[in-house]
């Protein structure tokens, strides 16, 4: 078995919040650095899944 990474994971964020809009490459960056390995972004309206998918589909490595 090879040898797993240690890191964090937000299991509850909103990214796909307007307030993220102008800066979130620069906090998705910022979440890498602080070596946060998965983030679970949750949606508060139906409106913003087809965005949450959108940031599903960015590479996370």
């Amino acid at each position: 078995m090879g040898a797993v990474g240690v890191g964090l994971v937000d299991c509850h964020c909103h990214l796909s919040a307007p307030d993220f809009d102008h800066d979130l490459d620069d906090v998705l960056k910022k979440a890498k650095e602080a070596n946060v390995m998965a983030l679970v972004v949750v949606a508060e309206h139906s409106g913003e899944f087809e965005k949450i998918m959108q940031l599903s589909q960015r590479i996370w490595m």
